[in-house]
């Protein structure tokens, strides 16, 4: 029958259809993930930047709304000379510009607070680990927390000998106040 034909010559170009059952997960999972970002944002965000946090800095971060929209039309102006680098920062930017349109709030790097890798919730703010210090790879954070969990770091000499970091480390440490508090050896002075 001429049905059957028209059926057939369909049917022959059709090499794949997406399963329903794969696409209804896709929107389970979607439905979910809006529901936190509406109903927990802060758990949401500190979540997803602890899973996907490519381009991060916290010392853009650290400078607040203003200071992450100043970077994102920094970026933007560029254009297409934009770097790969700079243009997934800014994807994250986006992100962290929204949830701080939301009302979260990001708390910097603290040398007893933070994770290594992990964004933590802490009284309603998000705290920031030490790998989102750009220039702070995981190796040295990881070399951080081991080290603060062991002992009592009374110095920037004692952490530095503690962990082996480099002084490069210590001074981007230094340069978003992780290390304010500290004295800078182990000598104590009795006047």
């Amino acid at each position: 029958s001429k049905e059957n034909r028209m059926y057939n010559k369909y049917t022959k170009k059709i090499k794949y259809m997406f399963p329903k059952a794969h696409a209804a997960a896709y929107d389970m999972s979607a439905i979910r993930l809006g529901w936190y970002k509406i109903y927990y944002p802060m758990e949401f965000y500190a979540a997803f930047l602890t899973v996907a946090p490519g381009g991060f800095d916290a010392e853009i971060v650290g400078r607040g709304y203003n200071g992450v929209n100043e970077a994102i039309r920094e970026i933007e102006e560029k254009g297409v000379e934009a770097t790969a680098k700079e243009n997934e920062t800014c994807q994250t930017l986006y992100m962290v510009r929204e949830a701080m349109a939301r009302g979260v709030k990001f708390l910097g790097v603290d040398l007893k607070k933070s994770d290594a890798t992990a964004f933590l919730p802490e009284n309603g703010k998000i705290r920031m680990p030490f790998n989102s210090l750009s220039g702070l790879g995981e190796s040295a954070a990881e070399k951080i927390i081991d080290v603060r969990s062991k002992y009592e770091i009374y110095s920037v000499e004692d952490l530095r000998q503690r962990t082996g970091i480099s002084k490069a480390v210590i001074e981007i440490l230094r340069r978003n106040g992780v290390l304010n508090g500290l004295s800078e050896t182990n000598q104590f002075s009795m006047f």
